[in-house]
């Protein structure tokens, strides 16, 4: 089968993505049911004779440059005329002058391409907009995404880009599932797919409480990343009545010897156990952890925390981080879409790649029960998708079901997985 989409100007990723309907049960007001699946990486297969059933694959897709009809309801190829067409449009930065920026942004819509793939159907489309480098350009594609009748605005990816679309959005009460992951601009009409810093620590240190630890102190970087995991870290620590010793922040450019030394001397006079919670990755890391050890740090009395930056292969045979805990996304619902996504595009998938995909899905099964509403997107029951459970709260945040690791000499396992059902209530 042959699949066609038009070619949108403003696009200039090097791949297109296709048309597709997700039916998928119906969103109650109130948490009454298990979250709606909407997708798990998995290739969808025939019950009957056993053929899977992806579609195209992406160099086979065939595109239309020509033969698209607008009208007051919005960019319809040709081939989908007389079609109740719902439309979402992908906001990306392919043209970004960073490579590494088109890099995710390919990768992202690699992500969006596979969820439509996977979920089949005939009249749901796919619109990538490239954002460039700069909000106004966003906003610019904003526009014109409302001009061609967009149902949902997946997109975009940087948070200085969110405030002025999701203002356009607004103007025809459209949601925007952003990926952002600065907490500060959801909220408004905007909801942020990625997976949040403040929901890895609140669910360590959940887990390290449960196991007797109730006193916290910080180490990270002088960054944006820093701050925001040190805040959380507070937050947590204050709602639950815990304590935290305090602090350290590093230039993310120089030795953290000093800090790493005032921070181990701060742990030393503590008799109880404490969570040291580190938000630092790869070779960084690998520097900090033994030299914690060496400024006098007893990991018997220790126990150091993370986010999902430790979810990282290189850093597991570091002896200093055997015991580690960090949350992250439980692998048991990734490892499909990982392997999916290898198999068609030959190389692995970002994280992002992963929320691209929950985003797509998510708005594909709306799209089959037409409720791609405000109301469709903050369902209380929430979602499953290849990252796992999830629902985004009133104010634009999102809610997961995220799992703990913890780092051992054979690499990380899994030691609590996350929840697969949200409890009533509400988000």
């Amino acid at each position: 089968m042959t699949l066609r989409v038009p070619l949108l100007r403003n696009f200039k990723a090097p791949s297109l993505a296709l048309a597709a309907l997700l039916l998928a049960t119906a969103c109650a007001s109130a948490p009454t049911r298990p979250p709606v699946s909407i997708g798990t990486g998995q290739p969808r297969v025939d019950p009957v004779t056993g053929e899977v059933l992806t579609g195209a694959p992406p160099e086979e897709i065939e595109t239309a440059t020509t033969g698209t009809f607008r009208s007051d309801g919005g960019l319809t190829p040709n081939f989908m005329l007389g079609m109740d067409v719902k439309r979402a449009a992908v906001l990306l930065p392919f043209s970004h002058p960073n490579a590494q920026v088109r890099a995710e942004a390919e990768s992202m819509l690699a992500g969006v391409e596979l969820a439509v793939f996977e979920n089949g159907g005939t009249n749901f489309l796919i619109m990538p907009m490239d954002t460039g480098a700069g909000a106004s350009t966003a906003e610019a594609r904003a526009d014109e995404a409302l001009k061609e009748g967009a149902d949902i605005i997946l997109g975009p990816l940087f948070g200085t880009s969110v405030g002025p679309v999701k203002e356009a959005a607004r103007r025809k009460s459209i949601p925007v599932v952003a990926f952002s992951n600065d907490r500060t601009v959801a909220g408004g009409g905007a909801y942020l797919a990625s997976v949040m810093p403040e929901e890895e620590v609140v669910r360590v240190m959940g887990y390290a409480a449960t196991r007797g630890t109730r006193t916290f102190v910080f180490l990270g970087p002088d960054s944006a990343y820093g701050r925001q995991v040190e805040a959380a870290m507070r937050a947590e620590a204050l709602k639950n009545g815990w304590t935290v010793l305090g602090a350290g922040f590093y230039d993310p450019s120089s030795s953290a010897s000093s800090e790493v030394a005032r921070i181990a001397g701060l742990i030393k006079t503590e008799r109880s156990q404490v969570g040291l919670l580190i938000a630092e990755r790869g070779t960084k890391l690998l520097s900090i952890a033994p030299l914690l050890v060496v400024n006098g740090v007893d990991p018997g009395r220790t126990r150091f925390l993370g986010t999902s930056l430790m979810d990282d292969a290189s850093i597991w045979r570091e002896p200093a981080l055997a015991g580690a805990l960090y949350a992250s996304v439980d692998p048991d619902y990734l490892s499909s879409f990982k392997a999916t996504y290898d198999r068609i595009y030959g190389r692995k998938p970002t994280d992002l790649a992963a929320a691209a995909y929950d985003a797509t899905a998510l708005a594909i099964t709306l799209a089959g029960e037409d409720n791609i509403k405000h109301g469709g997107v903050t369902d209380p029951d929430g979602f499953m998708g290849v990252n796992g459970l999830f629902r985004f709260r009133l104010d634009g945040t999102s809610e997961r079901g995220l799992a703990v690791k913890e780092i051992r000499n054979s690499g990380a396992v899994v030691v609590e997985e996350g929840i697969t059902r949200f409890p009533p209530g509400g988000s």
